[in-house]
């Protein structure tokens, strides 16, 4: 059970729990050869997010909102920490689910969509990927609560794909659309946190068959997935006067490695229109998790200096072809997003 820390620069696995089974924790020999703290007792997966989220803020952890999946999104006392707290949330939700309207009417979400007036529906996006923006069809609900709320998505192709959210905004914040959307989008990352972990800090490369030899070894992963997190978020230096900011150069300075990082922030172009001709120079993306490795790896490995240009020249040209195919990958979504 992981908790990830999502910022706009960078994110990365902040805390773990590990979940034992119940038939685990009934088993005396199977818990002695693994060496299982007595003290340990079957947890659910929502107690253990809990725990970590009461952790998070007892640690003054600085953090506005909390997101998660259904197995989140349905735990009263999850969802009461979090306001106890004074976090805000948006969380997924079973169909189920059930809410009280302003009205008064107790109502499941699903019944919602029905609810929704034609006009009521605005395609928005929560959130660039990889090949483009996340867009869906959106609409949201107030509850009996002023401070809570239910977001209902629906995907663009199929109306029958609809997802719900419910939400809760402390006081004091402003409750708008855009706002809850970012929030939601911000679920993916966690995602890309456990694939990152595993492919490149080895998260899931171990053999160990203990309680304590498993939590070094996630400590220290995590750690590593942590550092290239923040070696990849680290602003670029200020560019001298007479150069300009952004410019991705391969100067030596481009090439100088993650000692001194210039250029690494994302200078890709993007599409205005879906037939804009693509740039002669499309600029390259911003340094990424695994790319940050490739680059530690460069300035940490003994070779010539020529192997260690050539690395360089290949990490640029890297970017730089992964920005043209994200210019046409998003020209593509525009092109069939509705007008």
């Amino acid at each position: 059970m992981f908790l990830a820390y999502v910022t706009a620069r960078a994110h990365a696995l902040f805390d773990f729990l590990l979940y034992l089974p119940k038939s685990w924790c009934q088993d005396k020999t199977r818990r002695e050869r693994a060496h299982v703290p007595a003290g340990v007792e079957f947890t659910t997966k929502t107690k253990l997010g809990t725990a970590m989220l009461t952790a998070a803020v007892s640690a003054g952890t600085p953090f506005a909102w909390l997101t998660g999946d259904e197995v989140y999104g349905r735990s009263s006392k999850l969802r009461a920490a979090c306001e106890k707290a004074g976090k805000g949330y948006v969380l997924a939700v079973p169909v189920n689910f059930a809410i009280t309207l302003s009205s008064g009417r107790r109502a499941a979400v699903s019944v919602l969509a029905r609810m929704v007036p034609a006009t009521a529906w605005e395609t928005r996006s929560c959130g660039a990927g990889c090949k483009g923006h996340r867009d869906y069809e959106w609409a949201w609900a107030a509850t009996s609560s002023p401070r809570h709320w239910v977001l209902i998505r629906r995907s663009i192709s199929d109306s029958s794909d609809l997802a719900f959210f419910h939400c809760h905004v402390p006081a004091g914040r402003p409750a708008t659309l855009p706002a809850l959307l970012k929030i939601a989008g911000q679920r993916w990352p966690v995602e890309e946190c456990h694939q990152q972990g595993k492919g490149q800090a080895g998260l899931d490369q171990h053999q160990v068959r203990t309680w304590h030899s498993f939590h070094r070894h996630t400590v220290l992963s995590m750690c590593a997935l942590a550092l290239l997190a923040v070696a990849a978020a680290r602003p670029a230096p200020s560019a001298p006067q007479h150069e300009p900011a952004a410019s991705p150069g391969p100067g030596p300075s481009a090439a100088s490695g993650p000692g001194q990082p210039a250029a690494w922030r994302d200078t890709g172009a993007l599409p205005a229109a879906a037939h804009d001709p693509p740039p002669a120079d499309p600029g390259m993306v911003k340094v990424s998790a695994p790319e940050a490795r490739r680059l530690l790896r460069l300035a940490t490995t003994p070779m010539t200096a020529a192997a260690r240009d050539l690395g360089h020249a290949w990490s640029r040209w890297r970017r730089k072809h992964q920005a043209r195919a994200r210019y046409h990958h998003y020209q593509v979504r525009l092109r069939a997003s509705p007008a």
